[in-house]
């Protein structure tokens, strides 16, 4: 076999050549890093998601997108689900205070003003101590925003029950039922939505200035008139206890004339009731 006496001469792979050889190899060094980078980050992803840590004070609502609802919440600790199909809700169990008061920063809202009966403005701050008792109910019947309806619940029951008494009762003695009854109906409707309510409080219930000067004097009167009456009525039972005695004296006279008339003799015996042994000593001078 004999060679070829003029070989072709091999050719020198261009600049361009070499560089868009470069390109291609560090296209797929790259797609390679960053699917590499991908799983990992999306492992890491996973495996985070499968982890729950419940704080002291809260209950985590677990929804699964294959199981759906679970009916008992997460309590505080460690817990594991399914990754990527879980979501849980955070609910804070422990009590907590709503209130309505006057340049209170930390107040839910201003004092409530409610109409009485008869009409009169009634200004109070109200306290509500409530806790959830069961986050499941809460968050399908009322969601995270549960604070609203609580606040509604209570500001409607406040002002409807406020207006079954009179501004002078609620004035004098009948604050006690008033706050009574707002708890009782609060309770009432709280508690079906897994809301527990711990104590419902009336503080600082004012009325209208003009309300209450005309309510003093009033009172002042119907002070007056009282005393009066118990100033007639001593009167009449001390000319009672005089009568009695001037007829118990006069029942006496009677009786002593009464006996005379018929014994004469009494008169002595009178006599030495009287003047005793100087009776006699008296007769003989």
């Amino acid at each position: 076999m004999t060679s070829d006496p003029n070989p072709e001469p091999q050719s020198t792979p261009s600049i361009e050549e070499l560089w868009q050889e470069h390109l291609g190899q560090s296209s797929k060094f790259s797609w390679t890093w960053a699917l590499g980078v991908g799983c990992v980050a999306f492992l890491f992803f996973t495996v985070s998601d499968a982890f729950r840590f419940v704080d002291n004070g809260q209950n985590l609502v677990l929804f699964s997108r294959v199981s759906g609802l679970q009916a008992t919440p997460l309590p505080p600790g460690f817990h594991l689900v399914w990754p990527l199909l879980s979501e849980t809700y955070a609910f804070d169990v422990k009590t907590k205070i709503l209130t309505w008061k006057d340049d209170d920063p930390t107040a839910f809202d201003p004092r409530l003003i409610s109409l009485s009966r008869d009409g009169q403005q009634v200004r109070m701050e109200v306290s509500l101590q409530y806790r959830v008792s069961n986050p499941v109910n809460v968050f399908t019947s009322l969601g995270e925003d549960y604070e609203e309806y609580v606040a509604a619940v209570t500001r409607s029951v406040v002002f409807s029950e406020t207006g079954r008494f009179s501004a002078q009762s609620l004035y004098s003695t009948d604050r006690p039922i008033l706050q009574a009854r707002i708890r009782e109906q609060v309770t009432a409707l709280m508690q079906p939505r897994g809301i527990e309510v711990q104590d419902l409080l009336l503080r600082d219930v004012g009325f209208s200035t003009d309300f209450v000067k005309a309510l003093e004097a009033k009172t002042i009167a119907e002070n007056q008139l009282t005393q009066k009456d118990f100033e007639i009525q001593q009167a009449r039972q001390d000319a009672r206890t005089v009568i009695s005695q001037a007829e118990a004296e006069a029942g006496g006279l009677r009786a002593k004339a009464d006996a005379l008339t018929r014994n004469p003799r009494y008169l002595d015996v009178v006599k030495s009731g009287v003047f005793g042994d100087t009776l006699d000593t008296l007769v003989a001078r």
